[in-house]
């Protein structure tokens, strides 16, 4: 497997950097078979020319589709008979440079089209790898996606816990405030009219004078408690 995508990858950047259009490309191609077809009729007869046709439909094979390859398989078998006949003229008549042709024709055929599968099947299945990666990451991305968004619902559901813990808080708060404030009005209002009725008792006006300290207290407590909660609703 490494040297088939060797192979295909050599021939794949020989195309791209020829940059011939298919027109012009199968073009050669004939030319090719034609000069094949030539060297063939060149060679002496006990010279075996089936390898020469080969050298140019095995390129063929990993370059074009498989109707191509049977196309050529024939114009090559067709290259190879008129050389065998041109180099021996007298066997035109007989029945064993047809036979030749016919064989050579299966054979290129068989070859070629086997490698021409053989190289449609290797792409499709690296193009399945590569949109099998890109799905993958198609996949990753999303996951990443989805684990920012629940992270972002996560920071917002404790936001909103948080907010609806200070705002049970502060309802305590105020509760609590209003419920310190009523009673604590009252003592304040007793605690004055207690100041007025003992103010000719010396002994008894210090306690009462402390008694009224610590309602204020309270109230300055009470004021601070309700600007910090303004503070935090502004």
């Amino acid at each position: 497997m490494p040297v088939l995508n060797y192979a295909i990858a050599h021939f794949e950047r020989l195309q791209s950097r020829l940059g011939l259009s298919p027109k012009v490309r199968r073009v050669g191609w004939i030319l090719f078979l034609l000069f094949v077809g030539w060297l063939d009729y060149s060679m002496p007869p006990e010279v075996a020319s089936a390898p020469f046709y080969l050298v140019a439909l095995i390129p063929i094979a990993f370059i074009e589709p498989i109707w191509a390859c049977l196309a050529y398989s024939l114009l090559a078998a067709i290259i190879y008979f008129s050389a065998d006949v041109l180099s021996l003229p007298g066997t035109i008549t007989m029945i064993y440079p047809y036979w030749r042709a016919f064989a050579r024709l299966i054979s290129f055929t068989l070859i070629s089209t086997a490698i021409s599968l053989l190289i449609g099947e290797r792409r499709r299945l690296v193009l399945s790898e590569q949109a099998l990666h890109e799905k993958a990451e198609e996949l990753e991305e999303k996951n990443r996606a989805l684990e920012k968004s629940l992270r972002e619902l996560k920071r917002l559901q404790e936001e909103l816990v948080a907010k609806e813990r200070r705002a049970a808080t502060a309802e305590a708060i105020n509760s609590a405030t209003y419920e310190i404030e009523k009673p604590l009005i009252s003592i304040s209002v007793l605690v004055e009219d207690l100041a007025r009725s003992v103010q000719r008792h010396e002994d008894i006006h210090p306690l009462v004078e402390k008694i009224a300290e610590r309602v204020r207290d309270t109230e300055a407590i009470l004021k601070s408690i309700r600007e910090i909660r303004r503070a935090e609703r502004a």
